[in-house]
């Protein structure tokens, strides 16, 4: 099966400072891969690359068979690929439900002509969001609270609600950026079969994590960074016996 990403000699430099240096990776389609690494390996910068806020230096990144490297944030969203981000980006005044539609209105085609008159069509979109935005609500188990203002979330429920608002947008690759961060162990291991059913719905799911236990259990593939640098890729197994990625983590066990 052909991968749905290649990336090839992706290099971005700040200042001199080489943040991602000659990475190659590819991902196959319907799998979770994670990028693991220390603070600073490059690992949110090379998110960055792949969806338009950083251009490269040099290098490739095709996509389903076309270049993205140097389109606009929103086209490349348009071609299929969708993420989170480290920092929780909600709407706090909106409800919940109306978080989700933001992302479903990317997929919007009555115009704001149409939608500003109320145009039949306009009218039968805008049902469709409502209903279409509790689907996805219902995929991270947020669907009761589809009415309720989305700053009055706790901050684990902020976090899927932006997994949500990120599926409305119906990618083919859906990018993580620590998700798991700042959730206690409980929703880390309901993130996780979260991010499960994304995958078993035919999301392709790219994950930066530090939680190595969460990375280690839901992987299929790991991609190690060090300095801006792959020093390892494989099974999760694999990757937590390469030396390179032992020394990486000063010597602490990955994923134990």
């Amino acid at each position: 099966m052909e991968d749905i990403l290649v990336v090839e000699g992706l290099t971005k430099t700040f200042g001199g400072l080489a943040a991602v240096k000659e990475v190659s990776f590819r991902v196959r389609p319907n799998v979770i891969k994670a990028i693991i690494g220390p603070n600073g390996a490059g690992k949110t910068t090379l998110f960055d690359l792949l969806t338009g806020l950083y251009r490269a230096d040099r290098g490739r990144a095709i996509f389903q068979g076309k270049e993205i490297l140097g389109l606009q944030p929103h086209r490349i969203a348009a071609l299929g690929i969708a993420r989170t981000f480290q920092t929780v980006r909600v709407f706090p005044e909106m409800t919940v439900r109306e978080n989700v539609m933001v992302g479903l209105h990317h997929r919007a085609r009555a115009g704001m002509f149409a939608s500003a008159l109320r145009f039949p069509r306009a009218r039968r979109e805008e049902a469709w969001m409502w209903e279409e935005s509790l689907a996805y609500l219902d995929m991270v188990g947020l669907e009761m609270q589809a009415e309720n203002r989305a700053g009055s979330l706790p901050f684990g429920q902020q976090r899927l609600l932006e997994v949500a608002r990120a599926l409305a947008t119906a990618p083919r690759l859906l990018l993580l950026d620590e998700p798991a961060a700042g959730l206690n162990d409980y929703e880390t291991r309901e993130l996780g079969e979260i991010i499960k059913r994304i995958r078993d719905g035919g999301v392709t799911v790219l994950l930066v994590e530090h939680d190595m236990a969460l990375v280690m259990s839901i992987s299929e593939e790991v991609l190690v960074l060090d300095h801006g640098e792959v020093i390892s890729e494989g099974t999760p197994e694999e990757v937590r016996n390469d030396p390179r990625v032992i020394e990486a983590y000063l010597g602490t066990e990955i994923g134990a």
